[in-house]
């Protein structure tokens, strides 16, 4: 009856990024899911309104639940406040998802990989990010030489310092100022 759909993701530890795939194989992140959190869209196999294809990976050793659609889809049948709750999660995800994509229509690249960056700092709890410029690329929905040489900006202008398969960041005002 839910196709291929195996049932709700919980993240019992590490974390999750939901993404978009194009045609021609390129990525963009929509979202990510923490500890502790429902991947709401990966119920949308019980949900009949959604109708898009969304990509889930493991960005760190991550623990999850599979929660079985039959059970919950009958908790949603039968219980209006966790139903309530799912779509007040999907609404969150979705926003996300909104702004997202309106980040990859209107607004320039740098700005766009300032507020990754920013987001990325923050996640980490540090100012050093251990990736490649080959997954920002994928995360940002963009070319690793676009990444790069973005990225070569920043240093130039003591924003970021650059290593093999890290970032640090010098400068995080300086980043700010980006965004405007």
């Amino acid at each position: 009856q839910y196709g291929h759909c195996l049932g709700v993701i919980f993240v019992k530890s590490g974390k999750l990024r939901a993404y978009m795939m194009s045609e021609d194989g390129r990525e963009v992140t929509v979202y990510r899911v923490p500890k502790g959190e429902i991947c709401a869209l990966s119920a949308s196999c019980a949900i009949n309104s959604i109708t898009f294809d969304l990509f889930i990976d493991a960005d760190d050793d991550t623990e999850l639940m599979i929660i079985n659609m039959i059970f919950f889809r009958k908790l949603m049948d039968s219980n209006i406040w966790f139903k309530n709750f799912i779509y007040e999660l999907i609404s969150a995800r979705f926003s996300d998802v909104m702004w997202i994509m309106q980040q990859i229509l209107f607004s320039s690249f740098d700005k766009r990989l300032a507020v990754f960056l920013l987001d990325e700092f923050d996640s980490a709890g540090e100012d050093i990010l251990k990736m490649t410029h080959e997954q920002i690329a994928k995360y940002v929905g963009s070319a690793r030489e676009v990444v790069s040489r973005m990225l070569k900006y920043f240093e130039r202008e003591e924003i970021v310092q650059l290593s093999r398969g890290g970032i640090k960041l010098i400068d995080r005002k300086a980043l700010e100022n980006i965004l405007g």
